[in-house]
């Protein structure tokens, strides 16, 4: 698991996007004998495509440093990407039940790819601004224009769902793990003028 995990953590990302690609190539292949399955088919390339990230990650935690839960004082590095793997597992299996039973509706003949284009572009842009405004201000501002997208125009929510974000993120990863989280260049700066 550490020698396939430090392999997948080495590899650059165009070839693991080949990868990704090899696996929903193997899993849309597999669909082909079931035409009961036909109909479903995007639903199934999602779940394999967040299976796959999982596996992915959950070999690449076993290169992560960390201390043992009984012996140190903070729970080892590799902690939250596998609770993220193990609540995936039956996320996954719940959602595929329906989808082989036929009960889920099927796929629609096509998605709005203009919707799917402007989320990951905000997406790269959201992640791109980690190393100037951090983590919390740019997943926060990420929120707010999905929402915005999704068509959400309550102020309330627009400031109650990324502030919620914001406070169980920071709770969670820099109190109760220790992990530091990107602050941002533009605001450690900012930071750094008021000391």
């Amino acid at each position: 698991m550490v020698t396939m995990g430090r392999w997948l953590a080495g590899l650059a990302w165009p070839w693991q996007f080949v990868l990704l690609a090899v696996f929903l190539g193997a899993v849309f292949l597999l669909t082909v004998p079931f035409k009961k399955i036909h109909p479903f088919r995007g639903q199934l390339m999602v779940l394999a495509a967040i299976t796959w990230v999982g596996i992915v990650f959950y070999l690449i935690s076993f290169t992560f440093p960390g201390r043992s839960i009984f012996t140190g004082n903070m729970p080892p590095s590799y902690t939250i990407p596998r609770l993220w793997v193990y609540a995936l597992i039956p996320t996954v299996i719940l959602t595929l039940i329906p989808i082989i039973r036929g009960k889920n509706d099927p796929d629609p003949k096509w998605g709005n790819l203009k919707m799917v284009g402007i989320v990951l572009t905000a997406l790269v842009i959201s992640v791109g601004l980690f190393n100037y405004i951090g983590y919390y201000i740019s997943s926060a501002l990420f929120i707010v224009v999905l929402m915005w997208i999704l068509g959400c125009r309550s102020k309330v929510e627009l400031i109650a769902v990324p502030a919620g974000w914001v406070v169980f993120t920071y709770f969670v990863f820099a109190q109760l793990l220790n992990v530091r989280l990107p602050v941002g260049s533009i605001i450690t700066n900012i930071m750094r003028g008021f000391a």
